[in-house]
């Protein structure tokens, strides 16, 4: 477990029980959002069990994001074998209202939520929507991963000008404060949580998490009550809209009520990280030659799924993460195809091609260093290739893409998951 402090606004709005190794193996992240804006507090009280329950409240507070059989989840394992992917942590946030309580039965404020990784299947109640399959079937095949009571200690102890007056324990009025965690659970191949990638929408897999039942946004010591804040939330998202104005990758529900999508500009900040490695889409919603839309620790946002190209001034390019090759001699590929090729693939180089090396793949080819990288506060192996133009396209164009890096020193080959982009 490694942390960083973080400040942020607060609006309104089977089991792991999981032991957390110090050294990073190969954990790769897939981030799938443009960087935090605010944090969100649900209900108040909050509507949930006591944190620790098996299995978790789906009737309570708990919101969810989706990484997409057909967009991401396509892989042939190189460390397990087969069509799978391993999660091997989460990069997240863990934000208090007040940071003076420890957890209790009644305000678990301290504790990480619960979470589950679990198939996400089309929405019975919001059509065209992906959600948690729990919603319609109850929980079967979901992992459900308890973290428990992370021990911190006030932020404002730990760094006083946080806070205000300097020196108090409490942020300043309409702000929260926190800790900004890497959580890593699986130390050797297949003891993290391994998801079904085969390519199609049966691999799409939701990570849900559950909000700590009992706890208030109100009066209290600092304001804000005795909160334990973990929904970090990106609001400035530019993904194509193909649903009304709704995302349909992510969603939440308040208690007693039913799932809601949320709005397409809107998605959880929240990332998976991966023993293996890993592809994410980079690009840029009408601002070629501008940057990216890319998250805080790198990776893709939600325009790397679905892009809107009616500016002709789009733009789109691959980010390959492959941490254990970046501390050796090697070099990595990576390249955009019209055509998949199914999974498991064509061996080739001791690996699996995902996609057939056209003449779209010939021409935005692009290789280089995977580099130990520090984009916030911990180690990555990135290797970035460069933004191509996407120009005014006859949507929708499905773009295929998949990379592999090479390892100098053993003389072998490893492939990434093959993704989608739909322009638009």
């Amino acid at each position: 477990m490694r942390t960083a402090l973080r400040f942020l606004g607060a609006v309104s709005a089977a089991a792991i029980t999981a032991g957390f190794a110090a050294a990073q193996v190969n954990s790769n992240n897939s981030t799938l959002n443009n960087g935090g804006d605010v944090v969100f507090i649900f209900s108040s009280p909050s509507s949930g069990f006591t944190a620790g329950a098996n299995p978790p409240d789906a009737a309570g507070d708990w919101y969810y994001k989706v990484w997409e059989g057909d967009g991401f989840l396509a892989n042939q394992s190189d460390i397990l074998g087969g069509p799978v992917m391993e999660v091997d942590g989460f990069y997240e946030s863990l934000f208090d209202t007040f940071w003076g309580t420890t957890a209790s039965p009644a305000s678990s404020s301290a504790d990480f939520y619960e979470r589950t990784l679990g198939p996400a299947i089309p929405s019975v109640i919001n059509p065209g929507i992906l959600e948690p399959a729990f919603v319609t079937l109850g929980f079967t095949t979901e992992t459900l991963v308890i973290v428990g009571n992370s021990g911190f200690g006030n932020p404002c102890t730990v760094a006083p000008s946080l806070c205000s007056p300097v020196g108090s324990t409490c942020p300043p009025s309409g702000f929260v404060n926190g800790y900004l965690v890497e959580l890593n659970f699986s130390s050797t191949p297949g003891t993290g949580v391994v998801l079904p990638s085969d390519g199609t929408p049966l691999s799409s897999t939701a990570l849900t998490y559950f909000v700590n039942g009992g706890m208030t946004a109100t009066g209290g010591v600092c304001g804000l009550g005795d909160y334990g804040l973990q929904d970090v939330h990106s609001t400035s998202e530019s993904q194509a809209d193909v649903a009304g104005g709704v995302n349909i990758i992510g969603g939440f529900q308040l208690g007693g009520g039913a799932p809601l999508a949320e709005s397409v500009v809107s998605i959880l900040e929240a990332n998976l990280t991966f023993r293996d490695n890993v592809l994410n889409v980079q690009a840029g919603t009408g601002s070629f030659p501008g940057p990216p839309e890319v998250g805080d620790n790198g990776g893709g946002a939600t325009n790397g799924r679905r892009l809107n190209t009616t500016s002709g001034l789009s733009s789109i390019g691959l980010e390959l993460r492959d941490f254990a090759v970046s501390q050796r001699p090697n070099f990595g590929v990576v390249g955009f195809s019209l055509t998949p090729i199914p999974v498991p693939g064509v061996p080739a180089l001791g690996t699996n091609l995902l996609i057939v090396p056209d003449g779209v793949f010939n021409a935005t080819l692009a290789s280089g260093t995977v580099v130990r990288t520090v984009f916030v506060f911990t180690s990555e192996g990135a290797f970035t290739g460069p933004q191509f133009q996407t120009g005014v396209i006859v949507p929708p164009l499905p773009l295929y893409a998949q990379g592999i890096s090479f390892n100098d020193t053993s003389d072998t080959y490893d492939s990434t998951n093959r993704t989608t982009t739909i322009l638009f």
